[in-house]
């Protein structure tokens, strides 16, 4: 009896384990932004004790009166925080792809009274609605290793982004699209950023750059 249920055991976790290992690879071959139908997951408690947003962006380096993109900004997790450091004189561009997910993000921050500080596009990230080198600050929260063409959406980033302008890019173990710090620093130089420091552990990392295009 022990040996038949140490048996189904063991059956149970390698299927568990074949079935993350499949898809994990299955995102990296075709990069695919999460669905919006997972959209509770963003803010579940267990992301909530590894996910602090109100101290990450202070890490980040966001401050009053700043403008600031948040790539892939769901349900405004970050958003909502972002918008309380830019104050009054700040502005926040919201965007993600997923009607849905921007719809939450709107309310969120209507509920939260900081919608006027925020800007809501829907649209990816190879045209942003921004203009060249307007931007100080742009965080992409578990969404890069999901964007197909990262290069193009990298020199997109660039091209909204102020000279020296900070790029940050933080990366989470349980997204199935998770990239390792050193795979993701080496996509950020190809781009032709400019490290400038990683906190955190593999499980959850942040990474800073400094744009260098003109």
């Amino acid at each position: 009896m022990i040996r038949a249920i140490t048996n189904t055991l063991a059956l149970g976790l390698g299927a568990l384990v074949g079935n993350q290992m499949s898809l994990r690879i299955a995102c990296h071959r075709a990069p695919y932004p999460m669905p919006h139908q997972l959209a509770a997951l963003l803010e579940h408690p267990w992301r909530l004790k590894y996910r602090h947003p109100a101290e990450d962006v202070g890490l980040y380096g966001c401050g009053p009166g700043m403008n600031v993109l948040d790539l892939g900004c769901g349900t405004g997790f970050y958003t909502e925080a972002l918008a309380q450091r830019v104050g009054e004189e700040g502005v926040v561009h919201a965007v993600d792809l997923q009607r849905p997910l921007l719809s939450q993000a709107e309310a969120r921050l209507f509920a939260a009274g900081l919608s006027q500080r925020v800007r809501f596009h829907w649209c990816g990230a190879y045209q942003l609605p921004l203009a060249d080198a307007s931007i100080d600050l742009a965080v992409v929260i578990a969404t890069l290793p999901q964007i197909p063409n990262k290069q193009l959406a990298l020199a997109e980033l660039a091209r909204v982004l102020k000279r020296d302008g900070r790029l940050v890019v933080s990366e989470e173990m349980p997204d199935p699209a998770y990239t390792p710090p050193p795979v993701v620093r080496r996509w950020l130089q190809e781009a032709g950023f400019r490290f400038g420091g990683q906190s955190g552990a593999w499980f959850c990392y942040h990474q800073i750059y400094f744009n260098q295009r003109s």
